[in-house]
């Protein structure tokens, strides 16, 4: 479960891991030329987000980055799904912000960057109702407690925006992290 609600009487959560906020960029977009990219390059781009709905924990903190930088994400659409989002993305349709372990979907026509300031950090967790009597809860709670030492759970490893408009995406490197 991603960014699980705050105040859940229902619910128990256990972390599994946070992890930064990744940009998610068509892998022709001027942007991919810098190693990191700071957050408020990003205030005329356009935005594809997964719906509120989805996430909202997740949705508010990617626009909290945004407001932070000074501006409101100009979202163009939404998608429920995050391989939707940036097969998008890989249209040319718009950028995203998302959690870095995204990176693992390898679309050719994709790029992901660090982004700046990079405070934020999704998080991940496992959930179980807490009236729903199961011996197994307990038992993967405590393995999920069992981290090795050493290996803490903190995740996987300036300009204008107006490149984005109508017409196919140049072939370009991915510009893998």
């Amino acid at each position: 479960m991603r960014e699980p609600p705050a105040h859940d009487a229902e619910l128990g959560f256990e972390t599994l891991l946070t992890e930064p906020f990744v940009a998610v960029l068509p892998s022709a977009h001027p942007f991919v030329t810098q190693r990191t990219v700071r957050v408020e390059q990003l205030a005329d781009c356009p935005f594809v987000l997964l719906p509120r709905a989805v996430g909202p924990p997740l949705y508010d903190q990617i626009t909290s980055l945004c407001t932070e930088a000074g501006f409101t994400p100009q979202v163009v659409q939404h998608a429920v799904e995050w391989q939707t989002v940036c097969a998008l993305v890989e249209t040319g349709l718009g950028m995203s912000l998302a959690p870095e372990s995204i990176r693992g979907m390898r679309l050719k026509g994709v790029a992901f960057r660090k982004i700046e300031p990079n405070t934020a950090r999704a998080r991940a967790a496992v959930a179980w109702r807490k009236r729903v009597s199961n011996p197994l809860v307990p038992r993967l709670v405590a393995t999920l407690d069992q981290d090795p030492p050493g290996r803490p759970r903190q995740g996987l490893s300036g300009g204008s925006c107006d490149w984005f408009g109508p017409g196919p995406l140049r072939p370009s490197w991915d510009g893998e992290i």
